[in-house]
């Protein structure tokens, strides 16, 4: 069955600027409110390694089911609930991380104001573009977290089914197949989100590139899809 190890991407790491900002022109603010935005995000770092450690070990659960062959009914009730326990822990941190990135939705909306300040309308054009490109992966998120969500409600059906003594193997193969689909669909928002997320930090550094501002960092990476 296919499951998903490490389902989400954020910005890790924030430009510093190497002068002081003081937040007195459009770009200046502008790099404020892409600099709060990135720790709005951060809630979103901290659900990652206790998520996919999760994941880990539904897997776990899972093969232990199979190799039990469904002989076992009370093994496999009891790990069929171990697993149940384990989507709606997961449940809980996909929650928090939509949480995390509605805040940083919420604030990022802050830069509309800023960009129609910028009389130069080269930058004004580069600012914009950087904004759509933002907007677009927090549709991706809004997306994956939906897909993720759709996946674990498939999985708890899984694991329902499976303490049922009169459950037939076109059942199980066919709740199986529906769960790999789903997995299928959030590995390829995934993927876009992915994407839209190293595309923001390259238009980002040629933003600032081409409004002046400094930084003590020449490039920057978002995290790597594991």
């Amino acid at each position: 069955m296919l499951k998903l190890h490490s389902v989400l991407v954020t910005l890790v790491a924030a430009l510093i600027l190497s002068g002081c900002v003081g937040g007195g022109s459009p770009q200046e603010n502008i790099y404020n409110v892409l600099e709060e935005t990135v720790k709005k995000e951060k809630g979103f770092e901290k659900v990652q390694e206790p998520l996919v450690k999760l994941e880990k070990k539904e897997q776990e659960i899972f093969k232990k089911v199979i190799d039990l062959g469904m002989k076992e009914m009370d093994q496999i009730k009891e790990l069929s609930n171990q697993a149940l326990e384990n989507i709606e822990k997961r449940e809980k941190y996909i929650t928090n991380e939509v949480d995390s990135m509605n805040e940083a939705k919420k604030e990022f909306e802050k830069v509309s104001e800023y960009i129609g300040k910028i009389e130069e309308d080269s930058l004004k054009n580069q600012a914009k573009k950087l904004q759509e490109i933002m907007e677009d992966r927090f549709e991706n998120h809004e997306q994956l977290a939906k897909s993720y969500k759709e996946a674990l409600e498939k999985d708890k059906k899984l694991y329902e089914m499976l303490k049922k003594e009169d459950l037939t193997m076109e059942q199980l193969q066919k709740q199986i197949a529906e769960i790999n689909k789903t997995y299928e669909e959030v590995l390829s928002i995934n993927k876009k989100y992915n994407d839209k997320t190293d595309q923001f930090n390259k238009e980002k550094l040629s933003f600032y590139k081409s409004a002046g501002i400094e930084t003590n960092q020449d490039s920057e990476t978002a995290s790597e899809e594991n």
